[in-house]
């Protein structure tokens, strides 16, 4: 089948894992809708057919990555029918591989610009935004069943913001060294420590 017809779903979807392929390997700065264009053999007009800018094919392959990661750990917080100890299991094992994957990903270079960093922190807000709140409902079962020792004093009405507390505290934690290359970061065995400590 030639390129050109392809029908336009598998065309946006070849489009957004092209791009997605070329940020991780380059950064955002180094990368243009023609070298895009390049790799999948399109003509400019196809590529704004599907996308307004670089930016908006960026925000795209964002929103695919963040939603195949999230998606089965969303499931897993909102599943009120699998035993907690189960779920905060199986969490910490997702988690802690989607954070490999994430600097796989995203390992520095060294010459990553202002712009690169500050796409990179823009993906990670938006992970974390998606976990509030299927995070919440975990914490808040977990405070019920006597699972949480509850030392932050997580109620239905605040249940939002002590999610969104640990969730920026533990990747904050992290990933600040490859934000800032300061000495404060850790791995995910301190962060994990320091839940206990919070919750268990």
């Amino acid at each position: 089948m030639k390129n050109g017809s392809k029908p336009p779903e598998e065309r946006r979807k070849e489009l957004i894992d092209t791009a997605a392929r070329l940020f991780a390997e380059k950064g955002y700065e180094s990368v243009s809708v023609r070298d895009i264009l390049d790799e999948v053999g399109g003509a400019p007009g196809m590529f704004y057919y599907y996308f307004k800018s670089k930016q908006d094919i960026y925000l795209a392959t964002m929103e695919d990555y963040i939603s195949e990661k999230l998606e089965r750990k969303c499931a897993l917080m909102e599943d009120n029918t699998m035993p907690f100890e189960e779920r905060r299991r199986l969490l910490s094992e997702l988690i802690a591989q989607d954070i490999r994957d994430y600097a796989d990903r995203y390992s520095s270079t060294g010459e990553e610009t202002i712009s690169d960093l500050s796409y990179r922190m823009y993906d990670l807000i938006q992970m974390i935004s998606r976990l509030i709140c299927p995070y919440a409902v975990f914490m808040l079962q977990g405070v019920r069943e006597g699972k949480i020792a509850n030392r932050l004093g997580v109620t239905e009405e605040n249940a939002e913001a002590k999610a969104a507390f640990v969730l920026y505290g533990a990747w904050g934690l992290i990933y600040n060294d490859r934000f800032t290359k300061t000495p404060i970061g850790t791995d995910t065995n301190d962060v994990e420590e320091i839940l206990r400590n919070l919750f268990y």
